[in-house]
């Protein structure tokens, strides 16, 4: 079995061929998260069309004819008339830049992609956190359940955009003396590009910057905390507690299997954290294409 797997986040794209359920050749590509305006099919097309002409995975085989599915997990796709429209465009975009011959396609969303790459298609919990933070229930009867998701702008609590927006707000309340000390001042100075040593330089660059980017503090909040910084451990312990109320809304009995994704759980105290909360081991989860290579062959 031949599939094309692609995991499409808002950063980048993961993109794996698998054969008999094993990665056989990946690639990294940039970011085609869908736009209200343009869901960029083309684009992801286009470059799934280079990188398979170009991709060597059997002597006698050509990558892009002998497919026999694609399965996508894409950002930004969630509700039934997404995916649907999604599917659409990217059958389209395939006939024309990829090949007549459209394999099977399969369209998700991301976090989706993640919960066949923890638990395939069994029963069970998974909560991500990256850039944002979700969580997801697959029933027993393969209803899937969603808590969290709200994106940064309500909610995503636990995620590296909040821990990045906290420390900002944490080191503002530091320089109008409403907050303690902290060394978060550091990753903050530097994302506003200011000098950590001038107050006044830091200030003015909180109040111009954007806090778009602000996620790629995250991580700098759990470093800092790893080094004892008071601040940045609140913070840690703030971010992993309500990660740990994702678990309890979604599996209140612990009765599902539970497993954790993202760049965050990285840090090992966050991880320890998170399952002190969520009052269970939370393996991680570590190469989803691979890991979906082997749950779409089973």
């Amino acid at each position: 079995m031949r599939t094309v797997i692609v995991d499409g986040g808002g950063s980048t794209t993961d993109v794996a061929v698998a054969i008999d359920g094993h990665v056989a050749s990946r690639t990294i590509l940039p970011s085609v998260k869908p736009s209200g305006s343009d869901l960029h099919t083309d684009e992801l097309c286009r470059m799934l069309g280079t990188f398979l002409a170009s991709t060597s995975i059997a002597p006698d085989a050509d990558a892009t004819s002998r497919l026999d599915g694609v399965v996508v997990g894409m950002a930004g796709v969630w509700s039934p008339a997404e995916m649907h429209r999604y599917q659409i465009a990217l059958r389209d975009s395939w006939q024309t830049y990829v090949g007549m011959d459209v394999p099977q396609l399969v369209v998700m969303s991301d976090a989706e992609l993640v919960m066949v790459a923890a638990h395939g298609r069994c029963e069970g919990v998974v909560v991500i956190a990256g850039t944002g933070s979700i969580g997801l229930r697959r029933m027993a009867d393969a209803r899937l359940l969603r808590c969290g998701g709200w994106g940064p702008r309500i909610d995503d609590a636990g995620g590296g955009f909040w821990l990045g927006h906290e420390a900002c707000k944490a080191v503002a309340h530091m320089l109008d003396g409403r907050g303690p000390s902290t060394l978060l001042i550091r990753p903050v100075a530097s994302y506003v590009r200011a000098d950590a040593d001038d107050p006044d330089s830091v200030r003015d660059g909180l109040r111009r910057s954007s806090i778009e980017g602000v996620a790629r503090i995250g991580s700098a909040v759990l470093t800092y905390a790893d080094e004892g910084d008071e601040v940045a451990i609140g913070l840690r312990t703030r971010g992993a507690e309500e990660l740990g109320k994702l678990f309890h809304a979604l599996d209140p009995q612990a009765e599902c299997r539970a497993m954790v994704y993202g760049s965050l759980f990285h840090n090992v105290v966050y991880h320890t954290c998170v399952e002190r909360f969520a009052d269970r081991p939370l393996p991680r989860v570590d190469d989803i294409l691979e890991a979906v290579a082997a749950s779409v062959d089973s």
